[in-house]
């Protein structure tokens, strides 16, 4: 009995054994000191009146508890001021046998002002994820399914809780985009170096698509092992698009849509290189607009302009899907044929001389507009890219000069 006695007043928590009426038969050091950080010194001898000011039922709660013994309620918070001070206790009672109570305290002051402030901060991460709208925040398991849904994947892409949790993100990613990434391969990379970065498209609930970066960043628990993962979706549709009509103005001649010289260079320098490791031919046509100075003239440069849009419009009417039109000065056009040898190079640019040649540019005030070309033909074979270009214009000075309005291959 010495030896319990002992190990009930070593206890870190508050013992106090009471009879029903409330008179206190045991109290150990612990239990006194949270009694006497809310009641005087002169209550303690009455459980019911030290608790009076924070647990004024508890009272009236023993007297209905009509088992024989067992937990009449346990871990209640009670809250009460000391001062300027609020002191939070937990209290738990217990009948032990007729007439015979234990109550438990514990004074958890600090754990339920951590408890506040971690719910405070949780209140404040959810109202930022529920009206946040360019971002989907949300946590996956380790094997990449969807855990914890909010509102803030709904705004971002309209899907519903019900559609995704359970499920792999990769529900998020097209089917049919070659560049879609692999889920795996992500989440091995973050857990490796604890966050991994993707970028690229995502559906929407309704089937469309929005250009998105994704972060995913590894959540190791207190031993270090990964657990599972949070993921931040951001929504750069805008500025893709930005980025890619910068792309394009870099590439594209702004009047035809045709590419810029600078880009058709930089073809040139693909085509060659890929036929000096292949050995498939390519051919290169420069074609020049026939009297276009004349149209000029006659009708003025916005005339003029709209013939070149023409060509442009008819080259690609023509041509295959893999050919480029670039424009190479002027009223002068490159078209760039890959794996083309000499015979598809000279039918491809026939075509194209009959089809500018049966074309017209309506004018608002009448009097339209047909224009020819003069096209030369050069095919690779074993000179340097320059000596191909230099051929290819020689081939179209020889057609200009036999009349215009025709092709000539160079030899």
């Amino acid at each position: 009995m010495e030896d319990l006695l002992q190990f009930l007043y070593l206890m870190p928590v508050g013992v106090i054994k009471f009879r029903a009426g409330g008179a206190v038969e045991m109290m150990n050091p612990v239990a006194a000191a949270c009694l006497l950080s809310i009641a005087s010194a002169d209550t303690l001898q009455d459980i019911y009146s030290a608790l009076a000011p924070i647990a004024p039922e508890l009272r009236e709660r023993v007297a209905r508890f009509a088992g024989p013994a067992g937990a009449v309620f346990d871990e209640q918070r009670l809250r009460a001021h000391a001062g300027n001070n609020v002191v939070v206790l937990s209290l738990s009672v217990q009948k032990i046998k007729d007439n015979v109570y234990m109550a438990v305290l514990a004074d958890v002051t600090k754990l339920a002002e951590q408890e506040d402030k971690l719910y405070v901060d949780r209140q404040k991460f959810v109202a930022i994820f529920d009206h946040i709208r360019d971002y989907a925040i949300y946590t996956i398991t380790k094997e990449g399914l969807i855990e914890e849904w909010n509102q803030s994947v709904q705004r971002y892409a309209g899907w519903l809780a019900a559609d995704v949790q359970g499920r792999s993100m990769s529900l998020f990613y097209p089917t049919d985009d070659t560049d879609r990434p692999h889920i795996d391969l992500l989440l091995a990379e973050a857990q490796r170096i604890g966050s991994t970065e993707a970028e690229g498209w995502q559906l929407k609930r309704d089937g469309s698509r929005l250009w998105a970066n994704s972060v995913i960043t590894a959540l190791p628990d207190e031993s270090g092992i990964v657990r599972g993962f949070v993921v931040v979706s951001r929504d750069i549709t805008e500025r893709k698009q930005q980025e890619d009509n910068l792309k394009q103005l870099a590439m594209v001649d702004p009047l035809t849509g045709a590419y810029n010289r600078r880009h058709g260079d930089a073809l040139l320098a693909v085509e060659f290189g890929r036929r000096t490791r292949s050995g498939l031919p390519f051919a290169v046509l420069t074609m020049d607009v026939d009297h276009f100075k004349a149209v000029n003239d006659q009708f003025g440069h916005p005339a003029g302009d709209a013939v070149l849009c023409a060509v442009v419009q008819t080259c690609r009417n023509v041509l295959r899907a893999i050919d480029m039109v670039v424009r190479w000065g002027g009223e002068e056009f490159l078209v760039v044929l890959p794996e083309t040898d000499s015979a598809a190079a000279k039918a491809t640019a026939e075509r194209l001389r009959v089809a500018v040649a049966a074309m017209e540019v309506v004018q608002a005030g009448g009097g339209n507009i047909r224009v020819t070309v003069s096209i030369g033909v050069a095919v690779t074979a074993s000179d340097s890219l320059s000596e191909l270009l230099n051929r290819s214009d020689v081939a179209l000075y020889e057609a200009k000069k036999g009349g215009r309005n025709r092709v000539m291959l160079s030899p």
